[in-house]
């Protein structure tokens, strides 16, 4: 006996679509963002969804700890995909997103107001539900730029340029079909001539077969071809369905008409959109303006390239395409930023790359007025939030470049190549534990010992071999434990007595320091993570040095070190580490104001997030005339990307009064230092 295929309303053909689309298993959660519903309605839905499928024989699969998964032939669920898409779209369960992107969909197509009656009578959405998602489709309007209009005998229109509703409904296209199947369109329309077998709802999927999406896909093959350049899949989507809808505008009748930007005219991108405009005139005999071949062109401009990464190659971080004004662009904000994140950034090539090759495309963009989507903006401004604001505080150098204001995506942007710079400073091959050989002098006691704890322990790095006759210094200790073969008293590390044979008790003592090091570790970066210091906090009476005056640069390195060393913040090897910097990059930390601020990679020594300061009496003065002299050093140890932001703002706030830098050149003692930070820091505006 046949089974009786059950009806099954939109919310369940969502569910069916989705599941049919996945590559393989999905979890409930996955289902619940694709579909915009909760995973409890997706629970109520379920056994229908099921159902329907087996009706036509599908295996379905729905395990915990598994999963939940579709088993089919691809030619199966193309031709069930069809089969829903060809169902009535009308449901009154539809979820508040989707009656919104359906109601954006009419406002953006037709030129008639819509009533609530129109869109109660077709959509059966009832006048209150309309009413309810005004507000949240009248935002959605504004950032692009257009005006939701409303009046009760008349309805509801839209009023903006014709580039922006072509920009909305394009951003709205993607929306509806989430970002996995709009990357999927590019790839799909390759070997389909059709629009078909996508998880959108029924007016959606009518509106996208009108476009001619296979002939826009031509002409992406035709621009890379002609160009000899590949873009990247964001870019053939994005060019793709705006020429489509495009094509579409011309055939009834709507151009663009504003003047046209002679900049672009005599570009390589504006030669392939003329080639572009014959291929649209010859298939269609419908003619695209100067204005339209403009906007061809910047979005061609615009484009991000697919070019190809070769991380075992030493030029993996050159990027001879960026244009000069852009390097010179990305450097004014680096060099900004720089002084709120982590003087390090500056002296960073990759993320200097990086940002300029973006800002070669983000430039046009915003020249051209092109929406930009940034799907992590929401994460950035809540969890760095910091950063976020650091890097929207620097954008006033694009601003002024293009008389603009830069939009929130963009912003998110830039904050994310500042904290792919930041996380690069704490990431190294050998961020290992530390340690330190102590023996009679005997050299194969501790040839063998560092044999055997090389073989027992990898992750453990040997740093040096102490001989114990010669007695154990205090501040020239590289490690983070001594394993003596000696008993040693007073010594300034923690000590493990051991057999040069590494025996068992031995191995096991290691461990247990290694197990509650490295605890320690994982508790200080959360007790960071979630702490911001204050200057006040970091700069302690026994971290602040005075002293008459430096004969070398080398021995102001040393001595406004030294504190941090003492205080087991700093490890010897980062005094090496800094000496390195500014052999390599110069004095490229000086902050200003007669400051300057040493520093390398936390994972160049730092135990502890520390600041400590240096004060000469007499301004040291550098033989290179292009430095100015210098009072004032501080030492930085960060621990992470995130913990001295606070702290590193105040201080650069801190040097721009004049009045504050007078009495700290005047403090006779330390504790005059501390107290001046703690009178001028609460008039300080709120952290970045």
């Amino acid at each position: 006996m046949a089974l009786l295929t059950p009806e099954i309303n939109i919310r369940q053909q969502n569910i069916i679509r989705v599941l049919l689309n996945a590559p393989g298993k999905s979890t409930l959660n996955e289902l619940a963002e694709k579909t915009s519903l909760t995973p409890r309605v997706i629970r109520y839905n379920m056994d229908v969804a099921r159902s329907w499928l087996q009706c036509y024989s599908i295996e379905f699969i729905n395990r915990p700890g598994y999963g939940i998964e579709v088993v089919a032939s691809q030619q199966i669920k193309s031709d069930l995909l069809e089969k829903i898409n060809t169902m009535d779209g009308c449901d009154i369960v539809l979820s508040r997103k989707q009656r919104a992107r359906i109601i954006l969909l009419y406002l953006l197509t037709t030129a008639a107001p819509l009533t609530a009656k129109h869109v109660a009578e077709v959509e059966e959405f009832s006048r209150s539900t309309l009413f309810k998602d005004i507000c949240e489709i009248e935002a959605w309007l504004e950032g692009y730029h257009i005006k939701l209009l409303r009046r009760s005998a008349k309805g509801l229109w839209i009023e903006g340029t014709e580039e922006s509703r072509r920009f909305a409904l394009t951003r709205l296209l993607r929306e509806e079909l989430g970002d996995e199947a709009w990357y999927a369109l590019s790839r799909f329309f390759l070997e389909h001539n059709r629009f078909s077998g996508f998880p959108v709802s029924a007016r959606f999927s009518r509106f996208m077969e009108k476009l001619d999406l296979f002939f826009a896909r031509k002409l992406i093959h035709y621009i890379e071809e002609n160009m000899g350049v590949k873009m990247s899949g964001v870019s053939q989507v994005e060019i793709m369905v705006y020429l489509a809808i495009t094509i579409q505008a011309a055939l009834n009748g709507l151009q663009i008409n504003s003047p046209v930007d002679e900049e672009i005219l005599a570009s390589e991108e504006y030669s392939a959109s003329q080639a572009i405009a014959y291929q649209v005139e010859k298939q269609y005999r419908c003619k695209l303006n100067d204005k339209e071949k403009e906007i061809i062109a910047a979005l061609i401009k615009s484009s991000k390239l697919d070019l190809p990464i070769n991380l075992d190659s030493q030029d993996a971080e050159k990027n001879p395409g960026a244009s000069q004004s852009s390097v010179k662009l990305a450097q004014e904000l680096i060099n900004i930023c720089s002084m709120r994140l982590h003087p390090m950034i500056k002296i960073d090539e990759l993320l200097l790359n990086e940002l300029s090759n973006h800002l070669d495309y983000a430039v046009f963009r915003l020249k051209h007025h092109i929406p930009i989507r940034n799907a992590y903006l929401n994460t950035l401004q809540e969890k760095y939030a910091q950063i976020y604001r650091v890097a929207e505080s620097s954008v006033f150098i694009l601003e002024n470049e293009i008389g603009l204001p830069i939009p929130p995506e963009e912003i998110g942007y830039i904050a994310m190549y500042l904290l792919s710079a930041l996380e690069r400073l704490r990431t190294e091959e050998d961020s290992r534990l530390t340690a330190v050989i102590a023996n009679d002098g005997v050299r194969s006691k501790s040839s063998l010992l560092k044999s055997r704890l090389e073989f027992e322990f990898p992750n453990l790095k040997i740093t040096q071999i102490l001989n114990t006759f010669d007695g154990i210094p205090e501040d020239n200790i590289n490690g983070e434990v001594i394993l003596s073969t000696l008993p040693i008293e007073n010594a300034p590390l923690p000590v493990i007595q051991v057999s040069p044979f590494l025996e068992v008790e031995d191995i096991k003592s290691i461990q247990r320091w290694i197990a509650e090091k490295s605890h320690s570790r994982n508790r200080r970066k959360l007790r960071d993570l979630n702490q911001q210091n204050s200057l006040v906090d970091l700069v302690k009476l026994p971290h602040v040095v005075f002293l008459e005056k430096a004969e070398r640069w080398q021995d102001i390195v040393t001595s406004a070190s030294l504190p941090l060393i003492k205080g087991g913040c700093i490890q010897p090897r980062y005094i090496e580490a800094m000496v390195d910097l500014i052999e390599n990059h110069g004095f490229y930390m000086y902050m200003g104001s007669g400051v300057l601020l040493l520093h390398a990679k936390p994972t160049d020594g730092v135990n502890e997030l520390c600041i400590s300061l240096l004060k000469l009496n007499t301004p040291f003065h550098f033989e290179d005339q292009r430095i100015p002299d210098i009072d004032l050093i501080f030492v930085l140890g960060a621990t992470d990307d995130n913990s001295h932001l606070t702290s590193l703002f105040q201080l650069n706030e801190l040097i721009q009064f004049p009045m504050f830098m007078e009495r700290i050149r005047q403090s006779a003692h330390p504790s005059d230092i501390i107290q001046t930070l703690w009178q001028w820091l609460p008039k300080l505006p709120e952290s970045v």
